[in-house]
């Protein structure tokens, strides 16, 4: 699943790796027709951004092949990804697409090329999958101009925001070291109101940092209006001793408890929490442990096209940039779809992620955590390692 329109989070619920099928086929296969539910393509549309926050994976992680790459995508390759998606999607038989605009900051792109390749996403893969669009955006250069056009082209919206200014500005400074916390909210509030006309309610994405006090990120948050909310845990990988011996963990367990907690006392079913949404439904009398990651296609399959027309493997695997680095990139111009689900990255990925490290396999919560409470931790060896993030809980 996407962290609703944010970053990308695969959604590794095809089975456990190595399983079978009841007819003694493999559980999963990505480059086999009717193995995925909905393809999710995170298109960057924008190499470059307007502000500047410290914790971000796609600048600030080491890995730096964005600034050789188009600041912006051109129509024409919107339109030959459109073509490869619409392409792959009959061929494998994937019955949704999933387009969002990201990056970068998508938004600067301008909103009539936003609008031109709405529409041109929606003409060429509608005759062969549904289309869902969405935009991940830090909402600074939103305005009256930008919601009607999410309105026009029926596309999701999410905005980034940590919280209230001062968890905000604590890491999401503009090249200047200004706030840009201000314009954020803005947006947020100019949205909401507009969902009463029929625009887009929208979504949020914050990244959790121990010094927040969550209870009020929440209440903030819900007094904007938002119903729609994803929290993510910084990004780790597992050759970060300092960080592991910290005991850290447990504090950003206590972030999620806090959440929790006050998502509870709310007690507003219109009002989801992603990572409360995915673990309640393991806790529903008719699910057996483990029972709903066995499923026999993909929830989800997440491709990243970049503005050189360009596909690789989920970016927010970046903070394993050594092992990163060597992973697959490819010209949509000269592979198809199923193609690049053939390379091998796709079943090791799956393999790595539904293999429990060695320290979980002891653990009762192991068939709701799966040992994975955020992203998965690869180090340079590409061997998953433990971080009980969920030990505050």
């Amino acid at each position: 699943m996407m962290d609703k329109v944010g970053r990308p989070a695969q959604s590794f619920d095809a089975g456990l790796a190595g399983a079978t099928a009841p007819n003694g086929s493999p559980a999963w296969s990505p480059a086999e027709p009717e193995s995925i539910e909905a393809l999710q393509v995170i298109y960057k549309v924008a190499e470059r951004c307007n502000i500047n926050c410290t914790y971000c994976y796609y600048f600030n992680m080491g890995e730096e092949t964005a600034f050789t790459r188009p600041p912006l995508a051109s129509i024409d390759i919107t339109e030959t990804l459109a073509r490869w998606i619409a392409q792959g999607c009959e061929e494998l038989c994937i019955p949704c697409a999933k387009v969002t605009f990201h990056g970068g900051e998508p938004t600067l792109m301008g909103v009539k090329r936003f609008g031109d390749a709405c529409r041109r996403l929606r003409d060429i893969i509608e005759p062969v999958a549904t289309v869902l669009l969405s935009i991940q955006t830090n909402g600074t250069l939103l305005d009256e101009s930008w919601v009607a056009s999410f309105m026009e082209h029926g596309v999701d919206v999410g905005v980034s925001i940590d919280g209230p200014q001062a968890a905000n500005d604590r890491f999401r400074l503009d090249r200047h070291g200004r706030s840009s916390f201000g314009r954020t909210e803005e947006a947020i509030r100019r949205l909401v109101e507009a969902h009463g006309s029929g625009g887009p309610l929208p979504s949020t994405v914050s990244v959790l940092h121990s010094g927040n006090d969550y209870r009020s990120v929440y209440r903030y948050l819900r007094a904007l209006g938002v119903k729609d909310m994803t929290f993510l845990l910084p990004d780790r990988n597992a050759n970060d001793a300092e960080f592991i011996s910290s005991g850290a963990a447990k504090e950003y367990g206590s972030c999620l408890s806090d959440i929790f907690y006050e998502w509870l006392r709310e007690d507003n079913t219109e009002v989801h929490v992603n990572f409360v949404d995915r673990l309640l439904v393991h806790f529903r009398p008719d699910v057996a442990p483990g029972q709903a990651f066995q499923r026999q296609r993909k929830a989800n399959q997440v491709v990243i096209a970049r503005s050189d027309g360009t596909v690789a493997i989920d970016d927010t695997f970046i903070p394993a940039l050594s092992w990163y680095a060597g992973t697959p990139v490819h010209s949509i111009d000269k592979i198809t779809l199923r193609g690049f689900l053939t390379d091998p990255i796709f079943q090791e990925i799956e393999e790595t992620c539904n293999t429990l490290p060695r320290g979980c396999t002891g653990c009762r919560w192991r068939h709701i955590c799966r040992g994975r409470p955020g992203k998965p931790l690869l180090d340079a060896e590409r061997v998953r390692q433990p971080v009980r993030v969920l030990r505050g809980l």
